[in-house]
């Protein structure tokens, strides 16, 4: 909504971005930017238009043409589906992963809608607070989570396969960043946090192959699933 510049015709901020970059005509730079433009799914007739003729999800779109007007080898997209209904995600998140397979390109998605992540990357990692709680494979930290915050952020999240469920948000709020606390920055929402998550400074450790976690218990990660499934575990006191 606000990276488009209003006063000017989409399709020019797309042409200038291509001739600021690469030695090319103006009529070359148009005609690769009508292909953007088919390429993510807007008629090129629309690269005429002004960025408040367009709806968001076409403004998300042309914004995806931009980036990848370069051919880039990484492409980082930064919630790339905020604000938008679950059709136009849907097709916004499908040609992500299409560009991505056909440019061959390396692709980082940063978002807090877990199930995105699931359904567009291999590899994750799992921030808090600006620190790495656990990384790993998709599969593994889907089906074998070691951080508690992991397993708040799976108890947060739906599952379509089961009816009758209680969705539980983590309770608190995360910490200030201007004087962090010493030791793990989620402690204090943890429930299962001891007096040395407070103090000490926690390395990440590799669980399982490729499968990093920074918690001093992650060899009671088995327990931990369990006990995190009782939502009343989660009713801390702050």
């Amino acid at each position: 909504m606000n990276a488009l510049n209003p006063v000017y015709r989409v399709g020019e901020q797309i042409v200038e971005a291509i001739r600021t970059h690469s030695k090319i005509t103006r009529n070359d730079a148009l005609g690769k930017t009508e292909k953007l433009f088919e390429y993510v799914d807007i008629g090129a007739n629309r690269m005429y238009d002004y960025p408040h003729q367009l709806s968001g999800g076409m403004k998300q779109r042309v914004m995806i043409a931009m980036a990848i007007a370069l051919n880039p080898s990484l492409l980082i997209a930064d919630e790339p589906t905020t604000a938008l209904d679950v059709i136009v995600q849907h097709r916004i998140l499908k040609r992500i992963i299409e560009i991505q397979e056909e440019l061959k390109n390396s692709l980082i998605m940063i978002s807090h809608d877990i199930s995105l992540i699931a359904q567009t990357c291999n590899k994750i990692i799992i921030m808090y607070a600006g620190k790495i709680m656990e990384r790993g494979d998709i599969d593994d930290i889907f089906y074998h989570p070691y951080h508690p915050y992991t397993l708040g952020l799976k108890n947060a999240f739906p599952n379509i396969n089961i009816l009758e469920q209680n969705i539980v948000s983590i309770p608190g709020s995360p910490p200030s960043l201007i004087n962090p606390a010493k030791g793990c920055l989620f402690a204090d929402r943890c429930p299962f946090s001891q007096t040395i998550c407070r103090e000490d400074e926690v390395n990440q450790l590799e669980v399982e192959k490729g499968h990093f976690v920074s918690c001093f218990f992650a060899d009671r990660a088995e327990e931990f699933r369990q006990l995190a499934q009782n939502h009343d575990i989660w009713k801390i006191k702050l």
